[in-house]
């Protein structure tokens, strides 16, 4: 089932609109999911505001969301693009890559959120595609997964009720999937 939402401005909006998803799952006491800040090493506060004016990454941030999900840990980042024929690769760094896998390695759920800008269109994308297509470009393949790939009608995130980003009505499936898998 579809659901259909007005995703204008959306892409300066998309961490919004995820954290506004996440509090609705939490609210519904559906799921559990956090935002993890990257590290910053404070160097100068403004004493007037008490705004920090300068700073650095102590380290890499490994992925933007973590979280449990009917029993299943579950972590993604999310991801914008102005390119409507694809999603280049280089859009992820290979630490993220790697927290992706080690998270499904270890029996969690990693994937993608891909928002396509320009065609106002947003996607989930499974750890597994975006692995396939690393992997490739690692044997000097293709640097970026097709639109055609990604955009398929099971992977197209809606919103539900006040849910704007409903990713978990997919997971749903990947979890329905494993378990049917496993049974």
């Amino acid at each position: 089932m579809g659901y259909n939402i007005n995703y204008a401005n959306r892409g300066q909006n998309l961490e919004n609109m995820i954290e506004t998803s996440n509090q609705q799952y939490s609210f519904q006491q559906r799921a559990l999911i956090q935002k993890i800040p990257t590290p910053v090493k404070v160097l100068n506060i403004n004493s007037r505001t008490g705004k920090i004016t300068n700073g650095f990454y102590k380290k890499k941030s490994t992925v933007d969301y973590i979280g449990v999900y009917n029993g299943v840990s579950i972590a993604f980042d999310a991801k914008e693009t102005s390119i409507k024929t694809r999603f280049d690769l280089s859009n992820v760094k290979q630490h993220q890559h790697k927290y992706l896998k080690q998270w499904n390695d270890n029996g969690g759920i990693g994937f993608l959120i891909i928002y396509f800008n320009k065609l106002d269109e947003l996607y989930y994308l499974p750890f597994q595609l975006l692995d396939d297509y690393w992997q490739g470009m690692l044997q000097g393949g293709r640097k970026s997964i097709p639109y055609q790939e990604i955009a398929q009608k099971e992977f197209l995130i809606g919103s539900k009720g006040l849910v704007l980003v409903d990713y978990l009505s997919i997971v749903d499936k990947i979890i329905a999937d494993k378990d049917n898998y496993n049974s």
